[in-house]
């Protein structure tokens, strides 16, 4: 109940949120909106004060929580109507329109002729079904003059009667005569009027200009009707004046008597209900005693060492592993000190039993063991006092001993197993001086402590080893196995049952490993094993339902009862998302604030500190899991924790798939949507009919305009966007908008986007198609804050309306569409805007001057800004106001190359003036034409906490503090750079690009920098000559010490170079990749990192020549790992080089001289063998029997592939069965021919000196290939080749036909 009295609070909130700072309140006043307002204010403000005093107490009555619905419903209605109000006092103040009269500043007559307005529309509102139904039952053109008076009679009558009842002003005296008189005022009334009501009717038509100006009594009646070719309900004489009219989308027009209307509803109801739940709560106080975490604590059943289940299914291993550490000696566990040994895992997960088997096992190791159950009351003086009540007594115990004390004595040279069960809190404090009594036991082993909890954060604070024991769930195998045990017990599985051995796969798979799960499914099934009840319970996922704390959901949902409030919503609405699906952080961020379920209660914190703060701590109590990739971490709600969070939800959120669309209960209360469109309901005619059949019935069970969140997904979703477009046409309540796998225009499913004014988030994940494009009401919708198209493929448009969207927070756009954001008109008028990615300077005359960025005050992700020669005088920088943009994280600085006439002093005096925040961790600057480093840069460092620096492009004689560098000037002079006692504290990542004074870059080993970086990138640097880690003298020498100034190195590029001739080891370190090209060494390139496949590979291609010290460049103690291989253009390879390299599986081999191989002595017969798989070889000049030999040494090789290798005349095989064949070409020559003589059986040694003699007599063209061989492919080599085989092998005799390409393959 607490739950509920939650949820009505939160929406409250929202419904006043519109009213805290009375902007709307001013301007509703003037619209004679002010009383309506405060009436519905005070009775939010009034039930918000009603439920603040129950928050936290025990409700029980099912009357109430039914009140507290309708209550919620009430307050959604609110928030709509003053959310919508706020919407048309934004638009009011962009267009400069007067929606609300105002008597001072515009006099009464427009008042009064405002008045009029809104009531004219209201009354064509309510004129207009009636109208045209009228219209609708005879021919248009017989009824249109009979259509045409009733109309323009109900609208008299009506129009007058709230023209006379509108109140009175007290400056109306003389009004006749203000403003030039009363008349023409009232004559533009009535054409604006006429205008107005006529926008209702679709048989209205604009009359023209010069119509109004013939008119000139436009009150009377009859001249109305003289006017034949314009009309309210008539039409005009030809229709093609109104084909040719501009498509314009439609804009939201204010009508003050609709809101006011709703707002007099809502109060209405929400006055005598108010008073109910108001009454029901004071009765229900009275009786409370204990909030709901408190009860909690008071149910939870209390566990014991007693093993239930005698066998531990899944688990053995980790069981082993976790004994094995504990009693042996050496093991993790097994110290002279405390050791805890945390187990963490979601409820039902088997901790618990696990731990129990772990506790039976373990007791004979330690001479006192106690288990004591935790739950939610940690307690240390508590848990003390069991311990010590769990501890035997010992002889001479003092009658008044404090528990210390009789810890002590009772643990004297003993070790103690202690195990604290469901633990669920942490205080660290308790947790010290609980840990304070066990600390010492005089022994050579230290105390063991094994603790359970269902939090991670927990187990991450009491851990001892920097490590907890995740409990996963169970493998197919295993959860199938526990299963049957559930179902049949001591019966043999599917006996007699065969035929529910599917439905019960289906079924466990639905359990997702969890035991507890196959315990509550097992209690279902055991009692009817029909197909009928099993396949019911498959279909419904009864197990869910079940509601015993012995079973899965109720122990699920215990650990979301924990949650404040605030994080439970965050969690649950994670519902509408695919199961597995993985979420990056910021996705939802936005999607959370976007909700309106994330605020900051202070100025200091921004909204994304405060969700990525929820988000840290749902990590933390378990119902996220963290996972590293390559772009960052993703989070994903695993298992059946989205099961729970489907369940947990279902009163407001609603997933919609094929395999529940008819089935699944829609609550009335719905507000949250989301279709998941399979790939398998569009495989076929008859499954895409269905779905679409089904989605269109939806609307009959589903409150579409009650709707605040739409999300579609699935890559073939847009094949129902008609069907979607009709079931949504009623939307105008949507707040969040996410659209994945959009293959269509959103207006094609969005039909009114252009009404739906309370819009606050929008995502759109597309396909690759220009075609498709951006709603054109998008820059109308007021309320957006998010606008992520970070993976829109489709058409932008302009983007120059944008700033009307003055609430945006993020614009998102994909990586190579920054220029989008350049396109910002005005860009200062979103003071919220948090990244902007490209800002140009004066890429028009006026909007885009540099003072436009001094209004974002917020901007806290990316800011690049370009074309900074174009700023004239210095204190244009000044205006930007850098230094306040406390959460910048990014920033770019860009001078263009333009034919502007570009001074060096004004450009250095500009960047001094753009001086950051202290925080930014990221700063590139480009194309600056200075002589200087700026001084916030350089010798008065402020930004020391930089993580990232690229300089590119730069005419400086003196960079930031690096160490020592050297420049050379124009006329060759070599001078020191700068020299600062102060230097960069975190620099991770340091690009150096066209910087053309840099001659050196000295090592110096006290710079405090190099012991972070990890990303180096120096390119087309044409004078340097030394970088730190490469000096030429002491290459050799000083390789241990340079590889200690950058131990974190992870990744070199080193491009365009070409006076640098001495390079660092490759690699590095073992996992640092490296690019280097054109510099002035050996070869052309080198490239060294992961491919597709994960796997380390080097790339080398030389410059042709045979000079070994080529190979000096690579360090071969760093490549043990490397898996692949390509050598080109490079001279051979020593052996013994090669067989360093133990995990080399792939050598590629391109345009190598007659030697592949350099064999050196006898040193190449010592040492490991090559475990090569596959050879490539292209372009060599090698002819076969030198590649006989090179071949020799691979002795795993099963796959190579020849190509272009013009020497090679023949193949055969090298064959250790008695018979040995080779292949000959056809078109040889009869000199080259060889004969082989077949071996006998005999002994190995006879055999192998068999071999060896077949090799030194092969031909030189003839390739004898390894016996090991399974895949051979040769391309391009000969005009025909022929391959026989005879003996053991068999294979195809294939001559390929003359001028083509031949092809041998050999399996």
């Amino acid at each position: 109940m607490d739950f509920a009295v939650n949820t009505a609070l939160w929406v409250l909130g929202k419904a006043l949120a519109p009213v805290t700072d009375g902007l709307l309140e001013s301007w509703a006043a003037s619209a004679g909106l002010g009383p309506n307002i405060n009436a519905l204010k005070t009775q939010l403000l009034y039930a918000q004060g009603m439920l603040d005093n129950a928050q936290g107490r025990d409700i029980r009555s099912p009357a109430l929580k039914e009140l507290l619905h309708n209550l919620r419903e009430l307050a959604y209605g609110a928030d709509d109507v003053l959310d919508k109000l706020d919407y048309f006092r934004i638009k009011d103040a962009l267009d400069g329109t007067y929606h609300a009269a105002n008597a001072d500043d515009k006099g009464y007559i427009d008042g009064l002729v405002l008045n009029a307005r809104h009531t004219v529309r209201a009354a064509a509102n309510k004129l207009k079904p009636s109208c045209l139904s009228e219209a609708g039952r005879a021919d248009p053109d017989s009824q249109e003059d009979g259509v045409k008076q009733r109309c323009l009679s109900l609208l008299r009558s009506r129009g007058a009667r709230e023209i006379s009842a509108s109140p009175s002003s007290p400056t109306n005296h003389g009004v006749q005569e203000a403003d030039g008189g009363s008349t023409p005022k009232v004559v533009s009334w009535a054409r604006s009027t006429e205008r107005t009501i006529g926008k209702h009717f679709p048989c209205y038509s604009f009359p023209s200009v010069q119509e109004d100006d013939a008119d000139s009594d436009m009150l009377e009646t009859s001249n109305m009707a003289r006017c034949g070719r314009r009309s309210l309900c008539g039409t005009w004489p030809s229709k093609a004046p109104q084909r040719n009219h501009a498509v314009q989308t439609q804009t939201q027009n204010f009508d003050r008597v609709e809101i006011s209307t709703k707002m007099v509803e809502i109060v209405e109801q929400l006055k005598p209900l108010c008073a109910m739940v108001s009454t029901i709560l004071s009765l229900e106080l009275l009786g409370s005693r204990r909030n709901p975490t408190q009860e909690i604590a008071m149910n939870r059943p209390k566990t014991t060492p007693n093993i239930i289940e005698p066998e531990l299914y899944g688990r053995n291993a980790l069981k082993k592993n976790i004994i094995d550490g504990i009693t042996l000696t050496g093991g993790k566990y097994c110290t002279n000190e405390l050791t805890v040994v945390p187990l963490v895992g979601p409820g039902g997960i088997g901790k618990t039993t696990l731990t129990r088997h772990i506790y039976r096992e373990l007791v004979s190791s330690f001479q006192v063991s106690a288990w004591i159950c935790v739950s939610l009351d940690f307690n240390a003086d508590r848990l003390v006092q069991e311990i010590v009540k769990k501890i035997p007594k010992v002889d001479g115990e003092k009658d008044n001993a404090s528990n210390q004390e009789l810890i002590e004595q009772r643990l004297k040279s003993k070790r103690l197993l202690l195990v604290l069960d469901d633990v669920w809190t942490y205080h660290e404090d308790e947790w010290k001086k609980l840990l304070a009594h066990l600390r010492y036991n005089g022994g050579e082993k230290g105390h063991v402590v094994i603790v359970t909890t269902r939090i991670p954060k927990v187990a991450s604070m009491v851990t001892t080893t920097n490590s907890s024991i995740d409990v996963e769930r169970l493998g197919d195998e295993d959860i199938m196995a526990f299963f049957e045990v559930c179902v049949f017990g001591d019966q043999k599985p599917w006996e007699n049952h065969t035929e529910l051995r599917d439905v019960g796969k289906k079924i466990v798979e639905n359990l997702k490993g969890f035991p507890l799960a196959a315990k509550t499914v097992g209690r279902l099934l055991r009692n009817q094993l029909t197909l009928d009840h099993w396949t019911r319970v498959a279909e419904s996922k009864e197990w869910e339902l079940q509601t015993s704390d012995n079973d899965i959901m109720p122990a699920l949902k215990l650990s979301y009862d924990y949650l404040p409030f605030h994080l439970q919503q965050c969690f649950s609405n994670c519902a509408l998302f695919p199961e597995d699906y993985e979420f990056g952080s910021m996705e939802l961020v936005h999607f959370w604030i976007g909700l309106d379920i994330v605020h900051s209660r202070d100025q200091v914190k921004r909204t994304e500190d405060v969700a990525l703060y929820y988000l840290d701590e749902l990590v933390n109590h378990g119902f996220f899991k963290r996972n590293e990739t390559e772009n960052g971490p993703h989070y994903v709600i695993h298992d059946l924790l989205h099961d729970l969070a489907v369940k947990i939800s279902s009163y407001e959120c609603l997933s919609i798939c094929s395999s529940n669309v008819r089935s699944i209960q829609i609550p009335a209360s719905v507000r949250h949507m989301s279709i998941i469109v399979d790939n398998t309901d569009v495989m076929d005619l008859r499954s895409f009919e269905d779905y679409k059949s089904h989605l269109s019935a939806l609307g009959k069970r589903l409150k579409v305009q009650n709707l605040r969140t739409l999300m579609l997904f699935g890559e073939y979703h847009g094949s129902f966007a008609k069907t979607l477009g009709g079931l949504f046409k009623e939307a105008r309540a949507l707040r969040s908008i996410l659209l994945s796998g959009a293959s269509y225009s959103v207006d094609d499913v969005l039909l009114n986007f252009s009404e739906l004014v309370h819009l606050r988030y929008l995502r759109i994940k597309s396909v690759l198609n220009e075609n498709i494009c951006l709603p054109n009401a998008l820059f109308r919708s007021y309320h957006l804050e998010f606008i992520d198209l970070e993976n829109w493929f489709g058409s932008f448009g302009s983007t120059s309306q944008m700033s009307k969207l003055i609430k945006l927070r993020h614009f998102l756009v994909p990586k190579n569409k920054a220029e989008v954001h350049s396109s910002i008109f005005e860009v200062g008028k979103l003071e919220f805007l948090q990244e902007l990615r490209r800002f140009e300077v004066g890429k028009e005359a006026k909007g885009f001057e540099l003072s436009q960025l001094g209004e974002l005050s917020e901007l806290g992700g990316s800011l690049g800004i370009y074309n900074l020669e174009k700023v004239q005088k210095e204190d244009e920088a000044n205006v930007l106001k850098l230094i306040h943009k406390n959460n910048l994280h990014k920033l770019t600085l860009g001078w263009a190359n333009s034919p502007l006439n570009r001074q060096a002093k004004h450009e250095d005096n500009v960047l001094e003036s753009l001086v950051p925040h202290k925080n930014l961790q990221d700063l590139c600057i480009e194309g600056h034409r200075g002589s200087k480093c700026p001084s916030w840069l350089g010798r008065d460092l402020s930004v020391e906490n930089l993580e990232s620096l690229s300089l590119r492009d730069v005419s400086w004689n003196k960079l930031p503090p690096l160490g020592d560098m050297w420049f050379v000037d124009d006329l060759g002079v070599e001078c020191q750079g700068l020299s600062s006692t102060l230097s960069f504290q975190c620099l991770k990542t340091l690009q150096l690009v066209k910087i053309p004074g840099l001659k050196k870059w000295v090592g110096n080993g006290t710079c405090h920098l190099f012991s972070h970086l990890e990303v180096i990138g120096i390119e087309d640097c044409p004078e340097l000559v030394e970088l730190p880690f490469s000096h030429p003298t002491y290459y050799q020498a000083k390789q241990e010490e340079n590889m200690i100034w950058f131990p974190k190195l992870r990744d070199l590029k080193i491009i365009g170079c070409r006076k640098l001739s001495s390079l660092p080891p490759i690699p590095w370190t073992p996992p640092c990749s490296a690019w280097i090209r054109d510099v002035g060494c050996e070869f052309e390139k080198l490239s060294y990192s992961r491919n597709r496949k994960k796997e380390l590979s080097l790339e080398i291609k030389g410059k042709g020549g045979q000079n070994g010290m080529l190979w000096n460049v690579l360090n071969f103690h760093n490549l043990a790992d490397l898996k692949e291989l390509y050598m080109e253009s490079c001279p051979p390879i020593p052996l013994i080089l090669l067989q360093r390299l133990k995990s080399l599986k792939i050598l590629r081999i391109t345009g190598m001289s007659t030697v592949l191989l350099l064999l050196e002595g006898e040193s190449h017969r010592i040492g490991c063998p090559l475990l090569v798989e596959y050879i490539t070889i292209t372009k060599c000049d090698a002819n076969g029997e030198e590649l006989t030999q090179q071949l020799s040494y691979f002795p795993k090789l099963t796959g190579l592939f020849i190509r272009e290798c013009k020497k090679i005349t023949g193949l055969g095989v090298v064959e250790h069965q008695p018979t040995v064949v080779a292949a000959i070409p056809a078109l040889s020559p009869p000199s080259s021919t060889n004969k082989f003589e077949h071996a006998q059986d005999g002994h190995n040694q006879q055999q192998q000196t068999r071999v060896e003699d077949e090799i030194e007599s092969a031909t030189q063209g003839l390739l004898l290939l390894p016996p090991q061989l399974q895949d051979l492919r040769v391309f391009l080599c000969r005009a025909a080749l022929t391959l026989q085989f005879t003996g053991q092998r068999q294979c195809k005799r294939w001559v390929p036909k003359p001028l083509l390409p031949p092809l041998v393959g050999y399996r």
